[in-house]
């Protein structure tokens, strides 16, 4: 197997003491260095770096300025005395920055022998040309080059990716920010990249700790993946917007628990040409599945060679599968909104005769073709009279004008509101909710709680969406690896999980 690169966690403490509490968790969690983003740190505590030795693992300290990105003087004169204090440290690593610190290293004091990373921030235009020749600069003893720069998926698989395979290996690692950072780091160990940056460990139970850049995967799940060696698959939520997905977690705990090294990650894609144009460079990085959410369900089955029962019957494909060549597309969402209504009739909690569903979209679709499945009475209220007709001729359902709009024992919420950057609903959810109506919104954790709080006002219940998340995401697990995680699997991650379902 490949060496694995060394995996350095960015700690996003702000201090000494966040720090003290930060180190054994990543230690635990599979780190190999952590890197202490000094700049961070109010002044007064920067030259004090010393007292978290001895440390059960090693400490790379970081001075990020502000021309770069961080919060540190941008000066190279403020810089070189806490810097200088750095390099004493034993068994250390120091970031420079090769654009205002290379001074340093001439004048750093007898038996200072730090392990360096030189790094460099560029900008979003960097021309492909100009990130080899970067590369290919001369290094000192004990360095390894830190080459930053944002990118979109795009712009990565289709122009940068090519770059890489000319930039001096070894001894360089090139991280991007911004949609594709996950995407490249995921690939570090495939690309000889020396170290790699991730998170502290994320999911139900931990403390909140935001990455220092969002980009950064938890150390846990990195470390798993590149110990499945090279024939490790990948997978993706692809859409836009994608920071609240709650997949990753999901999948990654299911292929913890499975003993399956994957590694899945959320990739925003702007537009749907930047969509199409991705998916073939992204099979050839390793992905072998994506779920994709809104707005590109529609090209996702446009894009496939191969068309499931699901994502033909709904017209809209939120499952991909990439094999031997082939694009096969299927509807998951389907499968969990079936899941999900069966149990609901079946407890008692809806009669299973009618339902309204809010929105046009792939939820909406998914949830029409379930309750036909059913053999139920299905209602659609929708801002576009088109798309809600388009749907209703497909699905029989019967389109619901917001004047005939009146309580339902069970209303499907499938728009997007309650995201942050959603569009304002329009349309009278309170008058399909009474006293007994209960809201299944496939929303979870939402930004925005009005359709919870429009719920209780009217005397209803409310379902988030995080169950139809878990069935959907099981569904999903179930086409990639041939088996879907077992009933007290799903059950324990519905009741672990961030939200009340």
């Amino acid at each position: 197997m490949a060496e694995l690169p060394l995996l350095v966690v960015t700690l996003p403490a702000r201090g000494l003491p966040a720090a003290r509490e930060e180190i054994p968790r990543a230690r635990d969690a599979g780190a190999d260095v952590v890197e202490l983003r000094i700049d961070r740190w109010p002044p007064g505590e920067r030259e004090h770096v010393g007292e978290l030795l001895p440390s059960p693992i090693p400490l790379m300290v970081t001075l990020r300025s502000r021309a770069e990105g961080g919060e540190g003087p941008d000066s190279a004169e403020d810089r070189q005395p806490t810097l200088r204090a750095a390099a004493r440290l034993p068994n250390g690593w120091l970031d420079l920055e090769e654009d205002r610190d290379l001074g340093l290293l001439s004048e750093l004091p007898a038996g200072a022998s730090p392990l360096l990373v030189l790094s460099t921030h560029l900008s979003e235009g960097t021309l492909p040309d100009d990130l080899v020749a970067r590369s290919h600069r001369p290094l000192p003893p004990n360095a390894i080059r830190k080459i930053v720069l944002p990118a979109s998926v795009g712009r990565l698989v289709n122009e940068l990716v090519p770059a890489l395979d000319a930039a001096a290996g070894g001894s360089t690692v090139v991280l991007t920010t911004g949609a594709s950072g996950p995407l490249l780091r995921a690939d570090a160990m495939r690309r000889g990249f020396p170290l790699v940056y991730a998170a502290l460990p994320a999911g139900p139970g931990l403390p909140a700790a935001a990455p220092v850049e969002p980009s950064q995967i938890p150390v846990d799940r990195l470390r798993w993946y590149f110990e499945g060696g090279h024939d490790r698959p990948l997978f993706a939520l692809l859409g836009r917007p994608v920071g609240h997905s709650q997949s990753p977690y999901l999948h990654s705990r299911w292929m913890r628990r499975s003993r399956h090294h994957g590694l899945y990650v959320a990739l925003e894609i702007g537009t749907e040409t930047e969509f199409v144009e991705a998916l073939e460079p992204l099979a050839q990085m390793g992905l072998r599945g994506a779920n994709v959410t809104h707005p590109w369900k529609t090209a996702a089955l446009a894009s496939a060679t191969r068309v499931g029962n699901g994502a033909e019957v709904t017209g809209v494909a939120n499952c991909l599968t990439f094999r031997d060549g082939e694009v096969e597309a299927e509807n998951t969402d389907l499968a969990a909104a079936l899941r999900r209504l069966e149990e609901l009739r079946s407890d008692g909690r809806w009669d299973g005769g009618e339902l309204l569903v809010v929105g046009a979209g792939g939820s909406a679709a998914a949830t029409l073709a379930a309750a036909r499945e059913l053999g139920s009475r299905a209602m659609i209220l929708a801002r576009s009279d088109e798309k809600a007709g388009a749907l209703a001729s497909r699905l029989g359902a019967r389109v619901l004008t917001a004047e005939e709009t009146r309580p339902f024992r069970l209303v499907v919420q499938a728009t997007d509101v309650g995201r942050a950057g959603a569009s304002p609903l329009e349309l009278p959810l309170e008058r399909a909710v009474g006293p007994g109506t209960l809201v299944l919104d496939w929303v979870y954790s939402a930004d925005d709680d009005l359709v919870r709080r429009t719920t209780r006002d009217r005397g209803g219940d409310y379902e988030d969406g995080w169950r139809l998340l878990v069935y959907q995401a099981a569904a999903s697990y179930g086409v990639w690896w041939g088996v879907e995680p077992d009933a007290d699997e799903v059950s324990a991650t519905i009741r672990e999980g961030p939200c009340g379902a």
